[in-house]
């Protein structure tokens, strides 16, 4: 068993519930990925499940920022567009590689997203709320 790419812990909270509990499930198929890429099982099949949860998850994060007003939408469902594009990039790159062994940047693209944006992008997101 590989040690996880993440643990949850509760800085990663951003005090909106129905999205506290998305970035939980978001990390644990991310610890899921990182196994299957060190075992060398299921990787294309979780790569995917990964790219299927991320574009959920943005749509719920859009929903609420536009349920709130929040007047941050537009720049932070650009990082989103972003963040999808570069895991879809290494995704492809690294199904299509025949050196499949370096699984690294894929995993450094869901650290930047993880570690960026939940921390930086959604905590701001939080005011929000707070406001409404």
């Amino acid at each position: 068993m590989t040690d996880p790419l993440f643990v949850w812990d509760d800085s990663l909270l951003i005090g909106i519930d129905e999205l506290d509990f998305e970035h939980k499930v978001l990390i644990d198929d991310i610890n899921r990925l990182h196994e299957a890429l060190a075992q060398h099982k299921d990787r294309a099949r979780v790569l995917g499940d990964i790219y299927a949860r991320m574009q959920a998850h943005f749509a719920l994060e859009e929903h609420v920022m536009r349920e709130h007003k929040y007047e941050l939408f537009d720049e932070h469902k650009v990082e989103h567009e972003a963040l999808l594009d570069s895991y879809a990039e290494y995704m492809v790159q690294f199904l299509n590689d025949k050196d499949d062994s370096n699984s690294k940047p894929i995993e450094d693209v869901l650290e930047r997203w993880v570690i960026g944006h939940i921390i930086g992008s959604d905590k701001k997101m939080s005011l929000m709320t707070k406001d409404s």
